[in-house]
């Protein structure tokens, strides 16, 4: 590990960053490359209908105490940054944001998957399906884990967490039996009718 690595594992409780390659994509753990403003753009937009943009400064916050993946678009192919690695400059042209998902958790036996997204000019391209390929290969070696959830309202999206996860609905997972409740907090938004 080089020392800038070394940096970055030592201020991030999930150690390393990690990196996916794939055609002119990558995933990464990597926070230095995650703009607040970037995330807080999407959170004002409507693919994320629940949430809105919030103050910078907790956006920051948030953003820190979160495993965080995000896919990135690049000019360089997968071959090119399995040798070099991925490429070190700041969004532009030639990196660009295409998605996002973050896990809360304690990086030993719980984690919450949520704000999953991948930018419209990105998707049918099977990102967040790859996306999460890389949530799962990180926690089955969390030697610890009691259970990954998430919620979605969409059947699609529910499938794909099935496919690509093994979720499988609350009633007849792990903790079945269980009653599942919830806490609305102040920024709670409920389910748009179009949605």
């Amino acid at each position: 590990m080089g020392l800038r690595a070394s940096k970055i594992a030592a201020t991030q409780p999930e150690g390393a960053p990690r990196f996916w390659y794939r055609d002119n994509f990558f995933v990464t753990t990597d926070k230095s490359y995650l703009r607040a403003d970037d995330v807080n753009k999407v959170f004002a937009s409507d693919l994320m209908w629940w949430n809105e943009a919030i103050e910078p400064a907790q956006m920051d916050k948030m953003l820190k105490n979160c495993l965080t993946l995000s896919v990135w678009w690049v000019p360089e192919t997968a071959d090119d940054m399995q040798k070099h690695g991925a490429p070190r400059r700041k969004a532009g042209k030639d990196l660009k944001f295409a998605g996002f998902a973050r896990l809360v958790t304690d990086y030993v036996s719980f984690a919450y998957l949520t704000d999953v997204f991948i930018l419209p000019d990105f998707q049918r391209r099977g990102l967040a399906s790859w996306m999460m390929r890389s949530v799962k290969e990180m926690v089955d070696e969390w030697p610890d884990l009691r259970g990954l959830m998430l919620m979605t309202h969409d059947q699609p999206a529910a499938d794909m967490y099935k496919k690509t996860l093994g979720a499988v609905d609350f009633e007849k997972g792990p903790s079945a039996g269980l009653t599942m409740l919830e806490m609305a907090g102040r920024a709670e938004k409920g389910i748009p009718e179009d949605h």
